[in-house]
């Protein structure tokens, strides 16, 4: 939960309209979201965006892809720039080469990417997981939760719109965060997450303790 630009004043306010935004088209299309990470338990346990935090954050299904790519279009033309990530390692049941995270931009000019960021992190049915990855290859951290948490989703009401979010919340974000309901602005994905089942970070500082 840190970067260069943080989600207060006008930024939030942006972010705020993104979300809506964004989550409205795919609402329209039939394509599966909960809010995650930072995003989700901003609103969940203050009822606001973490102020501290860079991003928005989303999760979405790999049967979904197809869709998501379709509707790149519509959130182009409702004032995003969009990116597409793949996955760069092969490390089942993430395969080589499939859309890994879809980036949704505001624009600060025509062709030039604004403050705020989203990220829609692709997440795959394995059994009785689902399992994703992010970082990219530099920072590569491979996560899963169970797929009770994905598998139905509950939903609440912020500033006048209803969105997904998993559901079991509470145990939900127990498992992710620990002590949720306490602030901790130093987070951080590549090390504190209680999904993580690998993390390049944790490995080579190991390697280096050796």
């Amino acid at each position: 939960m840190s970067g260069k630009y943080r989600l207060d004043s006008r930024n939030a306010d942006i972010a705020v309209r993104m979300l809506e935004e964004v989550t409205s088209i795919f609402e329209e299309y039939g394509i599966k979201y909960v809010l995650t990470a930072g995003t989700l338990l901003g609103i969940y346990r203050e009822n606001r965006l973490l102020p501290w935090d860079n991003d928005l954050d989303l999760r979405v299904f790999r049967e979904d892809v197809d869709q998501i790519i379709r509707v790149i279009s519509k959130i182009k033309r409702t004032g995003y720039l969009v990116r597409v990530r793949y996955q760069k390692k092969k490390d089942p049941p993430l395969k080589l080469d499939e859309v890994r995270i879809i980036k949704i931009y505001n624009r600060k000019y025509l062709f030039t990417k604004g403050e705020v960021m989203m990220d829609c992190f692709i997440a795959t049915r394995h059994e009785e997981q689902y399992v994703w990855s992010c970082g990219g290859l530099k920072h590569y951290t491979k996560k899963s939760v169970p797929a009770r948490f994905y598998d139905k989703c509950d939903s609440l009401t912020f500033k006048g719109k209803r969105y997904s979010i998993p559901s079991h919340i509470d145990d939900y974000l127990t498992f992710r965060y620990g002590d949720w309901k306490t602030p901790q602005e130093k987070w951080d994905y590549r090390r504190d997450d209680g999904a993580i089942i690998y993390s390049r970070v944790i490995a080579e500082e190991k390697e280096k303790s050796k």
